[in-house]
């Protein structure tokens, strides 16, 4: 019967890898104290690390106010930078526009997190014209979310101060999109008051949200 090698052998390779660390860390050590009397190094290193984490480069510095940006928008303060800016141009339905950028070129938007009824849909063309009447012909500012399946932007519009998503929810004009955006708790909230007040298409009692409309109408 073949005998079983212990699961506790040591790495040789990695044995070899700490020696040859071990001396480096002994060797300059042993030089910087011959050179000016005190060993200083590992103070000098962790100074070094911290002062890079403190700058405004540092790629971890970057990912937080990235986030702190997207924070501001589900909060619905518009945020100090946009991802896209320009002058809507058209207004298809009551969820997604065009804008015109700076150099000319034209992006298709998708409203993140919201949803409003179909053109043959009762309110369909109610909730367009309530989108038009806030941003057609408007410059507006987008927080770019992803990018769908038909190649538009999905992101968050806003028009000065205001998050045009979450206004178009506020005024009865369209469903919070709750299988896309869950975490978005102000689109909630929004959508419930709008039910208690009444407003928009929750004027009739039990209005058929968009994506069981278009289920039954494939």
């Amino acid at each position: 019967m073949a005998r079983r090698r212990s699961s506790k052998r040591r790495n040789p390779r990695w044995q070899r890898r700490g020696l040859t660390l071990l001396a480096v860390v002994v060797g300059l050590s042993a030089y910087q104290y011959q050179e000016s009397g005190r060993i200083s190094w590992p103070a000098t290193l962790y100074e070094s690390v911290t002062d890079y984490a403190d700058r405004p480069e540092a790629g971890w510095r970057r990912a937080a106010d990235g986030l702190e940006g997207i924070g501001a928008s589900r909060e619905g303060h518009a945020p100090g930078r946009f991802d896209l800016t320009g002058r809507v141009v058209r207004v298809a339905d009551g969820d997604t526009v065009s804008v015109l950028d700076g150099s000319n070129r034209q992006h298709k938007i998708r409203l993140f997190g919201i949803d409003t009824p179909e053109w043959d849909q009762p309110h369909g063309k109610q909730a367009r014209r309530a989108l038009a009447s806030l941003v057609d012909g408007r410059r507006v500012g987008v927080i770019r979310v992803e990018t769908d399946s038909y190649g538009r932007t999905v992101g968050v519009l806003y028009l000065d101060e205001t998050n045009v998503n979450l206004d178009m929810i506020r005024s009865g004009n369209a469903w919070w999109y709750r299988y896309y955006a869950p975490s978005e708790r102000q689109f909630e909230q929004a959508e419930r008051l709008a039910r208690e007040q009444r407003k928009g298409l929750w004027a009739k009692s039990d209005p058929v949200p968009p994506w069981d409309w278009r289920r039954g109408n494939r």
